[in-house]
Parts: structure tokens; C-alpha cells; sequence
């Protein structure tokens, strides 16, 4: 309860008539009082001699008033309508001349009784403010809890920090980007239960698809300078915009979809590889500007998995996360002129026009420029750089368990770029010491048991398939991150 120094004073005023509206707003000054609010009322504070019309003008006007309350039925109405006056309650009546002299901000009505219509009984001259609703039993608590709020300056809602403007904004040339406010329709569809929501979802999958060809890079317009880098850099800094657009996606379906179609969604990034794998370059030499020229949407597929991770980890999907790391994604590869099952491994794919082109041209002796870029991007404060480093890992982990060879000298690797920060423990794999967190978070891994996993990792050890170059990048081995002494150790 407030002390009675610092207890927000309000006034109220209100009809005695009928007499069931008086008792009504003296239980409810009573509530107030007891819970931490200096309520003035005529009934409590005015004396004997005292003039009441007086009284009321000096409450309305005094600056320790925070609120006045003024409790609206039919008689409260039509007095003030009609300026009655005379001796007794009607005196209370706060006339236009009086409201005109406060603070309109003062004053919040309170409703007390309706018309036959459902109308509230508002006098004109506060007919146009927002009012308080206590004349149902039903919404009773809910409105006096506003009321509470608004006396102690609690909203239930505040307005956030101003941040800074979307990178978008920031460009010389601002991007058009064809899925803005589809996400937003996505939304309004699944908190209304449409049942055509899919179709929104379908319309994004596709705008989304279409919005990629707008950073494509002409061959013809690449000279020396600007170099390939340069551009490529251009586009992967304006991607950054759809990016944030499909974040925004993914917490919005993985939020209020029930139902999410994960069929869809799985063809969906099959699409997004086709993409780029039926393009023409994939099958050119990797130092020519043909094959660099896709670089910015190699790039823009390993961070847009990267964060696809951590939304559905932060969202504890991890059923329909364990779906995209252990599916097929079957697409057509122009480079090898043929269709054929991959796993989610390509979507981890060099961008060797910025890690080995511009490092050599710039002399900028960095590990991993890919990895700096995700650095520099990582400025969403749901998903931090350090928990994108330790999906980046997970990823690679999950990878080498499945022992996928290419030939004898080629085995196919998540490479964990981000690991060229250091790090020296995977705090998301301590959540498996709960047999809880193990059964939910299971299927990421493919597996049913503790003991299939711990044959999973064996198998990586005995095959030697954990050859991340820890020279330069530096990530636990996995028969360390995974702890089996203490996975599910607790219920």
C-alpha cells in the first residue's frame, strides 16, 4: 500500500441520487482508498459551513488533485446538461465554466449506468473522452484495473525506446521490398482463426522468391573497379532488409500458427536453394566472376539458416527444427545437370569473393570475413552474436554426425565460421543434464534415446570426422560438449 505521503490524491465527484449510486461510489472509494489512493469525497472531507459548490471548484483546481473522477448515471447527466443548481447534491455538479479552468487530462469518466440502448450516460461537456467502464459485472475488474493503472501511472503497455531507423531507411537508394507488410496480414490471419491463412503464408513463400531477384548482380556492369567484392558486399548489406523481414516471418508463424504446414515449409527452402543452384555460374571456375556473382546469395542462405536456428530454438520448436536438419531437400543442380538429395549442409556454402578474394586484394589478413559480417550484422537483441556462434556450432556438430562422404578425400561439413571467436563451451548443450530438455530437444539430433545419441558421437570420434580447423577456429570437439556423464541426469 502507498504511504500516505506519496499516495496519488484524486476527487470524485459524483450524484447522490439514487441512492444506490451513492453506496455504489462509496464502495468504490473504499476499494481505492484501500489500496493505496488519497481519495477526497464530500461524504469524508467536507465539513459542516462549508460551501460545496466551493468545495468542488477548489478539488477540481487544486494541482494535488492528480484525477478527478466523475461518476456518470442519468441524474449526473441530465443535472450537468441542464446546469441545475440549488442546495444539496446538485451543487456538486461540475459545470462547463469549472471543467474549462483544469487540466482536461484531470478529468476521467467513470460509468456508472447505461441507457436502454447500451448507451453510456455521459454529459456533453465530457462526452468526447475515453471513459472507464463500471457498470458491468463482467468487465468490472478488467476496467478497474485501467483505472488503477492510469491513477498510478502504470500502464500495462508502454511505449519502447526510440531505436534507430531500419538499415533500409539508411540507404542512399532505399529498397523496395515486395514482402513488406505480407507478414503483418499473416498475423491478422492467424490471431482471427482465418481459414484461409495458408493462403497468406503461400503469397509470402513466393513474394519472398521473387524478392531475391532483385539483388541480382549484372555480370556486364563488373569492372575493375568496382570489383566483384565490392558489389557483392553491396548486396549482402542490402539483403540484410529481407532478412530481417523473414526473422519477422518466423516468429509471427511459430507464435500464433497452431497448425503450422511444415511440408510447405520445407519446399519452400528447397526453392530457396533452387534458386541459386539452377542458376548460371554454379557449374563455372570458382575464381571467375561468373560463380562469385552469386556469392551475396550464398552468403544470405547461411545467415538466413543461421537465424532460422535460433528463432525455432528460442521458440522451442524443436520437432519442426529436427524436420529441417534431418530432411532431404531434393533439387536440380545445374552444375552436375542433375536432381538429387541434399541435406541441410547447402545452405553452408563458402562466399569465397569476400573470405579469399577481397582478403587477398585488401591484404586484410582476416581468418573469416563471412564470420565478421554476421558479427556486424548480429543486432537483434533476441538473437545475440554469442547465441548465433553456438547455433552456428550445434549446426556443425549435427552435420558431422551424419558422416555424409563425398568421395575419399571430401566429406560434407556445416563449417561454424562464427567459431573463429573463440568458444570454449556450447551453453545450449549444458540443457541437456535435464532428461526434460533431452526429450524435447531430441529430434534436432535424430534420435530417440541417450544411447543412440552417445553412439552417434562414438562414431564421429572413431571416424575421425571432427576435423574443424581448430588452428583457426576454436569450438569444444563434440565427445566434450557432449557431456554424457551428466545428459539427463536430472528429471
Amino acid at each position: 500500500m502507498a504511504s500516505s505521503t506519496n499516495a496519488p490524491k484524486i476527487f470524485i465527484s459524483y450524484s447522490w441520487k439514487p441512492m444506490a449510486n451513492k453506496q455504489k461510489t462509496l464502495a468504490l472509494a473504499e476499494r481505492m482508498v484501500n489500496e493505496g489512493v488519497n481519495v477526497i469525497l464530500d461524504e469524508w472531507n467536507l465539513a459542516e459551513g462549508q460551501d460545496k459548490y466551493q468545495f468542488m471548484e477548489q478539488m477540481v483546481n487544486d494541482p494535488e488533485i492528480k484525477r478527478v473522477l466523475v461518476i456518470c448515471n442519468d441524474d449526473y447527466k441530465r443535472k450537468a446538461d441542464q446546469k441545475e443548481g440549488g442546495v444539496g447534491a446538485e451543487s456538486l455538479i461540475i459545470s462547463k465554466d469549472v471543467y474549462k479552468q483544469a487540466d482536461q487530462t484531470k478529468f476521467i469518466p467513470i460509468i456508472f449506468e447505461k441507457d436502454e440502448k447500451g448507451e453510456p450516460y455521459l454529459p456533453t461537456f465530457i462526452h468526447s473522452r475515453i471513459y472507464i467502464d463500471l457498470n458491468s459485472d463482467e468487465v468490472f475488474e478488467d476496467e478497474y484495473e485501467k483505472l488503477m493503472r492510469n491513477i498510478f501511472d502504470k500502464p500495462a503497455s508502454r511505449k519502447p525506446p526510440l531505436g534507430t531507423p531500419p538499415s533500409y531507411i539508411l540507404q542512399d537508394e532505399p529498397i523496395f521490398l515486395r514482402t513488406a507488410n505480407k507478414v503483418r496480414a499473416i498475423q491478422n490471419a492467424l490471431i482471427n482463426e482465418k481459414k484461409n491463412n495458408q493462403v497468406f503464408v503461400d503469397d509470402y513463400y513466393s513474394t519472398f522468391l521473387q524478392a531475391l531477384d532483385d539483388f541480382e548482380i549484372d555480370i556486364s556492369k563488373i569492372m575493375a573497379p568496382p570489383f566483384i567484392d565490392d558489389i557483392v558486399l553491396e548486396k549482402i548489406e542490402a539483403l540484410k532488409v529481407l532478412r530481417d523481414d523473414y526473422i519477422n516471418f518466423l516468429e509471427v508463424i511459430f507464435t500464433f500458427s497452431a497448425q503450422f504446414d511444415m511440408g510447405k515449409f520445407i519446399s519452400f527452402l528447397e526453392r530457396l536453394l533452387d534458386f541459386i543452384m539452377t542458376k548460371d555460374g554454379v557449374n563455372y571456375s570458382h575464381n571467375t566472376h561468373g560463380y562469385l556473382k552469386l556469392d551475396q546469395y550464398r552468403f544470405f542462405l547461411n545467415e538466413l539458416f543461421l537465424y532460422q536456428t535460433a528463432v525455432m530454438f528460442e521458440k522451442e520448436k524443436f520437432k519442426e527444427l529436427g524436420e529441417l536438419l534431418n530432411t532431404n531437400y531434393v533439387v536440380f543442380n545445374k552444375s552436375s545437370d542433375e536432381t538429387a538429395a541434399y541435406s541441410f549442409l547447402l545452405f553452408n556454402q563458402p562466399t569465397l569473393s569476400i573470405d579469399r578474394f577481397r582478403n587477398d586484394r585488401l591484404q586484410m589478413r582476416r581468418v573469416s570475413y563471412t564470420a565478421d559480417l554476421i558479427k556486424e550484422r548480429a543486432d537483434n537483441p533476441k538473437y545475440s552474436f554469442d547465441k548465433i556462434k553456438e547455433y552456428d556450432i550445434l549446426l556443425y556438430y549435427i552435420g558431422i554426425m551424419k558422416n555424409e562422404i563425398k568421395d575419399d578425400y571430401h566429406w560434407l561439413r556445416w563449417h561454424p565460421q562464427t567459431s573463429v571467436y573463440n568458444t570454449y563451451k556450447v551453453h545450449i548443450l549444458g540443457k541437456l543434464i535435464s532428461l526434460r530438455y533431452f526429450n524435447n530437444m531430441k529430434p534436432i539430433f535424430g534420435v530417440d534415446t541417450i544411447e543412440e545419441l552417445k553412439q552417434k558421437v562414438e562414431k564421429v570420434t572413431l571416424l575421425d570426422a571432427d576435423k574443424l580447423d581448430r588452428f583457426n577456429f576454436e569450438a569444444p570437439y563434440i565427445n566434450i560438449a557432449f557431456d554424457f556423464s551428466k545428459i539427463g541426469t536430472y528429471s
